[in-house]
């Protein structure tokens, strides 16, 4: 089932067009666990742009040399000012334990030096430093990447993300236990365990992920989103969806026209 989650989801950002971040997509190989390489060149774009929920986690290598920065996944959205260029790797928050060994809980909402968790990623860091053309970037770190997968894999979390996601997250932590045929309190500590997040707590970025792609097809209605995801009313999604996103319907979806093409409308 893990393979298949990357067929029928992918996340989507609100970084516009020209803002200086170029993403790159990862081979076949890596696809179902990488959602993307990119590079920031501060010299090309705006310094400030929104950054949203987006089930995912990001290996962050500053150009300059400055030690680099695993951030986790996160609930909360924010405007971002970066000061110097940038390679980064973006990994979906359920894939994250493919390659590191850490106690994943303390990284939601958070950021750790990666030195500390990673043996020899200084070597990686200065090899992309030295580095300037980013398709040798990106092939250097996938070859690290390839080096550190373990094949760890939990099917009751692979399982319960899927049935959440062909639910159209219309389902509670218990629908998803049973689904897998284990205890509520078994899978929630596995689920904490395996991706750093509550199970109840990643079904709600699911579906705000999914109602966010949603609202930016011409024929988007409120209430039958609400209906679609489970929302009590239209009130109520309208109130989740800006608690994620920053901002409400109408000025997201004008920011969506300015989107990067690659990320967030070819995808």
């Amino acid at each position: 089932m893990a393979f298949s989650l990357d067929s029928i989801f992918t996340t989507r950002t609100a970084l516009p067009r020209g803002c200086g971040i170029i993403e790159i997509p990862p081979t076949a190989e890596l696809r179902p666990f990488i959602r993307c390489f990119w590079t920031y060149d501060c010299g090309l774009g705006s310094h400030f742009f929104r950054i949203i929920p987006d089930c995912c986690a990001d290996i962050i290598i500053p150009l300059d040399g400055t030690p680099a920065f695993f951030v986790g996944a996160s609930d909360n959205s924010f405007i971002t000012q970066k000061t110097g260029d940038v390679f980064g790797i973006r990994l979906y928050a359920w894939t994250v334990a493919y390659f590191l060994h850490i106690n994943l809980f303390d990284t939601f909402n958070n950021a750790i030096p990666v030195n500390t968790i990673l043996k020899n990623f200084d070597e990686l860091q200065l090899q992309i430093i030295d580095e300037h053309d980013n398709t040798c970037r990106v092939d250097c770190a996938q070859n690290y990447l390839m080096r550190l997968y373990n094949g760890k894999i939990c099917a009751d979390v692979m399982n319960g993300i899927y049935h959440a996601i062909s639910s159209d997250c219309r389902v509670t932590v218990k629908d998803l236990s049973d689904y897998c045929a284990v205890s509520k309190r078994t899978f929630e500590r596995r689920f904490i365990d395996y991706t750093g997040i509550p199970p109840k707590t990643l079904i709600n970025l699911l579906r705000y992920q999914l109602l966010w792609q949603t609202i930016t097809q011409s024929d988007f209605s409120a209430a039958d989103s609400a209906f679609k995801f489970g929302y009590y009313d239209e009130a109520h999604l309208y109130n989740s969806f800006k608690q994620y996103h920053g901002i409400g319907f109408k000025q997201a979806r004008q920011e969506y026209l300015k989107l990067s093409h690659f990320y967030n409308i070819l995808t």
